[in-house]
């Protein structure tokens, strides 16, 4: 009885987490990580604010949790789409496709994180955004090796594999910003062929164009 009482408390204690979180990437997408205050999260997720800080120790520590998971979960789609055993260049392009999918279902947080980011260079240096720094190498890592194999399959020029890594995700960047900033709503996914086309004028094999 008491293991089944304590899953049960354990459940609850996640899901109300996640309408904390949840209800704390609304209020975060509309107004700004600065503006908000923990009393209009409490609000939203119709808790109490009292509730708030026995999931969250400050704000700060909500914003980059929900930025954690985030990051998180993309990294493990992406991770998995990485392991793949086709070619690199159609890994790339699934990887690309996923990305663009996810940032599409998750506007709101992504809004936020675009917004706000630059303002945050300093939390790399503590706890509260070594993880998600961390996580950003990881997958810098990870995409890099498939670079790497692109290079020794003669896929892709012998260019650095971590500055091609860095390269696409720089493009990927900035088409997320474009899109976010857009008046004119349009399908982020639909971008994938345009970037990768882009990114292959630089890295791909000359040989391979001809």
């Amino acid at each position: 009885m008491e293991t089944a009482g304590m899953k049960r408390k354990e459940r609850e204690f996640l899901a109300r987490r996640r309408e904390i979180l949840s209800a704390a990437e609304r209020v975060f997408a509309a107004k700004g990580f600065f503006p908000t205050t923990m009393s209009e999260i409490a609000r939203e997720a119709e808790f109490g604010t009292g509730t708030l800080y026995k999931y969250f120790k400050s704000k700060e520590d909500l914003y980059f949790s929900l930025i954690d998971e985030k990051v998180e979960e993309i990294n493990r789609l992406v991770k998995a789409e990485l392991d793949k055993k086709n070619s690199p260049l159609e890994r790339i392009k699934n990887v690309l496709r996923l990305q663009f999918e996810f940032i599409e279902q998750n506007r709101d947080f992504f809004r936020i994180y675009i917004s706000e980011r630059s303002r945050f260079e300093w939390t790399v240096k503590d706890d509260l955004g070594k993880g998600i720094h961390e996580k950003m190498v990881s997958y810098i890592e990870a995409l890099s090796l498939v670079m790497k194999q692109g290079i020794g399959e003669g896929e892709l020029e012998a260019l650095d594999p971590v500055d091609l890594a860095h390269a696409l995700v720089g493009m990927v960047n900035s088409f997320v910003f474009e899109w976010l900033i857009s008046p004119r709503p349009y399908p982020l996914v639909s971008k994938t062929d345009t970037v990768l086309k882009i990114f292959l004028r630089g890295a791909e094999r000359m040989e391979r164009r001809r």
